[in-house]
């Protein structure tokens, strides 16, 4: 089990924040590809305040990772906390086949580019989803505590207003409103 502790900068301009970044000295660790498969049920929806149920596929270079993993909700004022429960499957038809036979009959499919830098014990992600998944571009803080987060934020003098603690679900869910 790991531990998440994050933030999202809304309303970025990936290109500049990239450029930013290289310019204070951030370390690129990679660039890849995502398809996320979001899992729940109809009969039994798993409790947005317990967490979601998630497959991803990561292709890095030539080659490919898939991950299950279970993001169970912690609550800290201020930033996202997920203890992130993951294990590593070859195949991620045979787990959503697995899933759809336990009753999990609800698969949303996400696709989306991430460049990732590590920047003063922290590691930034600059996150484009297709325009069907989520139409805005942002970034992901994510690090070992809340105020390793609030110093990467001071740093790049970013916009407290841009600073959000919803899930992509809760965003997409306050963009339709």
């Amino acid at each position: 089990m790991e531990r998440e502790i994050e933030v999202k900068i809304l309303h970025v301009d990936l290109k500049a924040m990239e450029e930013k970044l290289i310019r204070e000295g951030a370390v690129k660790i990679g660039e890849e590809h995502q398809t996320n498969y979001l899992i729940d049920s109809t009969s039994g929806p798993i409790p947005a305040e317990r967490g979601y149920l998630r497959i991803r596929r990561i292709k890095k270079d030539d080659e490919e990772e898939i991950q299950c993993t279970f993001k169970e909700k912690k609550t800290e004022a201020g930033v996202r906390v997920y203890d992130e429960h993951t294990v590593h499957i070859d195949s991620a038809e045979e787990m959503l086949a697995v899933f759809a036979l336990l009753g999990y009959d609800e698969v949303e499919v996400a696709k989306k580019h991430r460049i990732s830098y590590a920047y003063k014990n922290c590691r930034l992600d600059l996150d484009l989803w297709d325009p069907e998944s989520f139409p805005e571009p942002y970034m992901e803080i994510e690090g070992p505590d809340r105020d390793a987060i609030e110093a990467v934020i001071e740093a790049l003098n970013i916009d407290r207003s841009q600073v959000s603690t919803k899930s992509i679900a809760e965003l997409k869910k306050s963009r339709n409103k």
